[in-house]
């Protein structure tokens, strides 16, 4: 189920960094009933609700939340060697690199993802959702979302972009704007850039040769600059993991996944999920500043 299981794609991306027919109008609510209904078939039929740990994993290996956290530090990794070195020297650059990748810790990610899960837990929105992932076709889409994730699709992805987009039908276009849109893809991705550009521009600073510092209100401004300049390239890099990861499926199966997110269901597993993913993050970030502070501000100002 398409959230920000592709954070490691928003990383990797930003660190400095023939219209088929439309679904039905009594589609979105029919399809709510099949999910409660067979939510409630599923715990009758077992005669046991499953307990709330069990139910939170099984979220996170349906939604494909535990394969993108997996693909993290490998994503991360392929970000910051792609980008411009910064004005330090070789040694500190390694060292920041390291620090980055191990704040990205896979098992730290998926605890505080839990944890969130755990807080937020509601039985009856749960075992609708693990329904919901449980369908064929959100099976089959998540199975596609974690095959585009690798880094080595991410990279090919990149680098055919202009081709991908100048192929894709204008229908295609539209649906992979509309799935970006009902996913809030965008807004969660650029939320998850800034806590981590602005631990490391902040950090960075402190480590450059002094002439070449800039003051704490020009990294403010620096900052608010990319946060708002953010917002489109996010969008259009949406747009273009949308049409890659989905290009073997039909526009018929792609209208009915969009159908599914605009559902009750769809939309609170949307916040649920994104909210999560962006509390783990900020847990990152946090780990992050801390590693920076003690390696490079701390042992410099010694």
């Amino acid at each position: 189920m398409f959230t920000l299981r592709i954070v490691g794609a928003f990383v990797s991306f930003s660190l400095i960094v023939g219209c088929a027919q439309t679904p039905p109008r009594e589609s979105l609510p029919q399809m709510a009933m099949e999910v409660k209904s067979e939510a409630a078939t599923t715990v009758k039929s077992v005669g046991k609700v499953d307990s709330k740990i069990e139910i939170i994993e099984q979220i996170m290996v349906e939604s494909g939340l535990n394969y993108s956290i997996e693909q993290l530090p490998d994503a991360v990794a392929m970000g910051f060697d792609q980008q411009p070195p910064p004005p330090i020297d070789n040694n500190k650059r390694m060292k920041f690199r390291e620090h980055l990748i191990k704040a990205h810790d896979t098992e730290k990610f998926k605890k505080s993802v839990k944890d969130y899960l755990s807080e937020h837990y509601d039985a009856k929105r749960f075992s609708e959702l693990l329904t919901l992932l449980k369908t064929p076709l959100v099976q089959k889409m998540t199975a596609l979302e974690n095959e585009a994730q690798t880094p080595e699709s991410q990279q090919g992805m990149m680098q055919r972009g202009n081709l991908i987009m100048s192929q894709a039908a204008p229908e295609r276009l539209d649906l992979a704007r509309q799935l970006e849109e009902v996913v809030k893809a965008t807004e969660s991705g650029v939320i998850v850039q800034m806590m981590l550009v602005t631990v490391t521009m902040t950090n960075l600073n402190k480590i450059v040769p002094v002439a070449q510092q800039i003051t704490q209100a020009q990294v403010m401004q620096n900052l608010e600059q990319i946060r708002a300049q953010s917002m489109y390239p996010m969008r259009q890099f949406m747009h273009l993991f949308i049409v890659h990861a989905y290009r073997s499926v039909s526009d018929e199966e792609l209208q009915q996944y969009i159908a599914l997110y605009k559902t009750n269901i769809g939309q609170w597993s949307i916040d649920l999920l994104n909210n999560a993913m962006i509390k783990a993050s900020e847990g990152v970030a946090n780990d992050l500043e801390t590693r920076l502070e003690k390696e490079f501000v701390v042992s410099n100002a010694l």
